[in-house]
């Protein structure tokens, strides 16, 4: 496969930066399930993904949005052909200033010679791991 996950995550990126959902939307699998504190939507087809790429893309209009910087990013391969990645997302304002910084957890699945987000999770952007153990009833 010519393009990482990692290279499709910054080409993503960019695409969102166009404030355009047509940019956006080719970078979902359908269909595919979006995660926040506030909700859980399954996208099923392209119509809906339109829908929710220009929700996302008003809401961060309306903070000001002029781009993103990645942070702090880990891959964790789940399968052949199926990583997830995970890190921090920082929204900048036109004056630079930032205006939003969100932590992600991304599962992308291999599709034909790109990769392709099938869930996406929106969270706080400091989070811990922390092992579990059924004897202490973790």
């Amino acid at each position: 496969m010519s393009q990482t996950p990692f290279k499709m995550l910054s080409t993503y990126v960019q695409a969102f930066e166009s404030l355009q959902a047509k940019q956006v939307v080719p970078f979902y699998e359908l269909p595919c399930t979006f995660i926040r504190p506030d909700g859980v939507w399954v996208v099923q087809d392209e119509a809906t993904a339109f829908v929710l790429a220009n929700h996302l893309i008003e809401h961060a209009k309306s903070q000001g949005y002029h781009k993103t910087e990645i942070s702090d990013v880990t891959m964790r391969t789940l399968a052949a052909g199926l990583v997830e990645l995970t890190g921090v997302f920082i929204r900048y304002g036109a004056s630079q200033t930032e205006i939003a910084r969100f932590g992600f957890t991304y599962i992308l699945r291999a599709n034909s010679d790109t990769w392709k987000i099938v869930v996406a999770v929106a969270h706080e952007a400091n989070t811990e791991s922390k092992p579990l153990s059924p004897v202490a009833g973790g």
